[in-house]
């Protein structure tokens, strides 16, 4: 896996998701997005919840 991009962490440790990784995880606005850390990495997948959920 390669790097997509970067970004800068805010003063309040907040970032944008850039765009080339919101298309390939298929999230937008109102999406959710679980933070894994897997073999000493960072891994964001798109969270799939069942509608009762909402």
């Amino acid at each position: 896996m390669g790097t997509l991009t970067n970004t800068k962490v805010s003063e309040k440790n907040l970032t944008t998701v850039p765009k080339p990784v919101r298309n390939f995880l298929d999230v937008g606005a109102g999406d959710r997005v679980e933070w894994h850390v897997r073999d000493g990495q960072i891994v964001v997948e798109k969270l799939i919840r069942d509608e009762d959920d909402e």
